[in-house]
Order: C-alpha cells, then sequence, then structure tokens
C-alpha cells in the first residue's frame, strides 16, 4: 500500500475545518504547555502522561478536520482521515448526498475496500450545520460538473487506488506523544 501526502488538484473542504484546524491546534499547543509545566516544574510525573494524551487526541482529531476532496486533472481524490481514494473520473458512477448530509462517491464497480458500495467523504459527512449552509450540497454540486467535463477525457480511466494518507503535522503530534509518553515511564522507574 502507498504511504505520502495527497496533494495538487482544487481543494474542496469546509470552511470550518480550516479554522477548527488552527483552533484545534492552539488548544492542543496551550494543553499540553500546561501538561508540561506541571511535568518538569512541579516535578509530577502525571503531566508527562496528560500531554502524551493531548497529543494523541490532537492528532486524531487534526486529521479528521484535514478531510477534504481534491479534484485533479483525471480523477477525485477523497481525502478521509487514514486513507486517500484517488477516483478516475471515468470509474465514477454517480456522487450522491444522503438524508443526512453525507457526500458519497459511488463507482461503478463495487470494490472490497469501500463502505456501502462507495466513498464516504469525511469532510462532507453531514452535520447540524450543513442542513443550513448546504456544503455538501454544494461540493456535490461541483464534483458532478467536474466528473462530467472530464469523463471522458484521455487518462480518465483506471482502477480506484486506495493510500495511506501522511500528514506532517499529525505525525509530528503523535512523535511527540511518543517522547512524552517514553520519559513517563522512564520518570516512574
Amino acid at each position: 500500500m502507498e504511504y505520502g501526502p495527497v496533494t495538487g488538484g482544487r481543494v474542496l473542504r469546509r470552511r470550518s475545518f480550516r479554522v477548527l484546524a488552527l483552533l484545534l491546534l492552539a488548544l492542543v499547543g496551550g494543553g499540553t504547555a500546561l501538561a508540561l509545566h506541571d511535568a518538569l516544574l512541579r516535578d509530577d510525573p502525571d503531566g508527562w502522561i496528560a500531554a502524551a494524551l493531548m497529543l494523541v487526541s490532537g492528532s486524531c482529531c487534526y486529521r479528521v478536520v484535514r478531510s477534504r476532496v481534491h479534484l485533479g486533472e483525471n480523477s477525485l481524490t477523497v481525502v478521509n482521515p487514514l486513507f486517500s481514494y484517488e477516483v478516475p473520473y471515468g470509474a465514477i458512477r454517480k456522487v450522491e448526498v444522503d438524508s443526512s448530509g453525507s457526500l458519497t462517491v459511488l463507482p461503478k464497480e463495487t470494490v472490497a475496500d469501500a463502505e456501502d458500495d462507495g466513498y464516504l467523504a469525511v469532510g462532507f459527512a453531514g452535520s447540524l450545520l450543513d442542513r443550513v449552509f448546504k456544503s455538501s450540497d454544494k461540493a456535490a454540486v461541483e464534483l458532478r460538473k467536474h466528473h462530467k467535463r472530464r469523463r471522458r477525457a484521455p487518462g480518465a480511466n483506471g482502477p480506484v487506488r486506495r493510500r495511506l494518507v501522511a500528514d506532517a503535522v499529525a505525525e509530528a503530534l503523535l512523535l511527540s506523544a511518543a517522547v512524552c509518553a517514553a520519559c513517563a515511564v522512564v520518570l516512574r522507574w
């Protein structure tokens, strides 16, 4: 399985996710700083554990708010927290939004790694605010328009590719969590 960052093309994501990503980093940074303050200045070994837990949960949440869809020349890429799915425009049967406001890309062929015969875009997985702002519906219209224009283009056919998503910030948070956990173990002995 391939591993790497997803870049290129036009990016569709919720506006709120951009703000939430920055807010999340500020909250995780502040919480970690407070936990490390206890660990370093007050000699509290539980501060290391608290910092590690804060960093792990921050990494997971950051991956969720970084979910998005990339519109490339020959394919669209659904970027979810752990995996991305590059779906050639020629392999797309339809793009739909269900009653809960979740955006799903349905391929022409049933694929073993697709849930419910399609690829759910976590970045547009419905929300309470989506009923007002209709961001999933707007994204679906944009995807359908792009799909219609590009589905017969040369290179728009091929298999769906699944990849592990690399995110430098989320992985840095996990690495920092591992360091904090190691410090907690060493100081407990």
